[in-house]
């Protein structure tokens, strides 16, 4: 399946409906950590702050919850009866938004690329060419405390590898395709995609994305 699709959903509801519910949790973080070393985005929805549906606040165990997912590896967090039905659709959002906020924050990044690198290398033995590059990228990002990552891509690819190996910090990429600039700043892990005219002057680019992330504080 990984290697067929685009993107994976871990759907909890679904799948309680087809293994004994006090499985859910495994399966959840297995298929998280193949999507994970496949490079592929993994979604993790259903029931992450039902109570919201009719209560303004969510329940501590809810708010863990969110916060797991994102700690076992999910590019995105999704709500769906909480903002379709609840009326307190904002309050669930600012919520879900705070808690992988701080759940981000508190991973170890270095510690995360190393696992991932190992991981792929155990598993296949070697990387691709564009594999290797994006690990290089992420281990020198690391390395200096870079601010953010720039990446100049056509078809998106290259930034989906340097988000696989979550260097930890914002992911700029810049690609002269609209759908690429939508898919890859609306799903790839800590990427901001933006569309420019073209990729051939790329020390211009680079230069005016560097001054960018300046004027907008994310860099110094």
């Amino acid at each position: 399946i990984l290697q067929a699709t685009d993107a994976i959903m871990v759907a909890r509801g679904d799948l309680g409906m087809e293994i004994p519910p006090q499985k859910v949790f495994l399966a959840q973080k297995f298929m998280i950590r193949e999507a994970n070393l496949a490079g592929k985005p993994v979604i993790t929805a259903t029931q992450m702050l039902e109570s919201m549906i009719q209560n303004p606040r969510p329940t501590r165990a809810e708010c863990s919850d969110v916060a797991n997912a994102v700690l076992d590896g999910s590019d995105a967090v999704m709500l769906s009866g909480e903002t379709a039905n609840g009326p307190y659709f904002e309050q669930a959002v600012k919520v879900m938004a705070r808690t992988c906020c701080e759940a981000e924050n508190s991973r170890n990044y270095a510690s995360l690329f190393m696992a991932v690198r190992t991981s792929i290398l155990s598993r296949y033995g070697k990387m691709s060419a564009t594999e290797s590059l994006a690990s290089s990228a992420v281990k020198t990002a690391i390395d200096v405390n870079a601010s953010i990552v720039v990446v100049l891509s056509e078809s998106g690819k290259t930034a989906r590898y340097v988000s696989k190996f979550q260097p930890g910090r914002p992911i700029v990429c810049l690609t002269p395709s609209d759908s690429v600039a939508r898919q890859a700043g609306g799903l790839y892990r800590a990427v901001h995609a933006y569309r420019v005219d073209s990729l051939d002057d790329e020390k211009s680019l680079i230069e005016e994305t560097g001054l960018e992330a300046v004027k907008a504080g994310i860099a110094k």
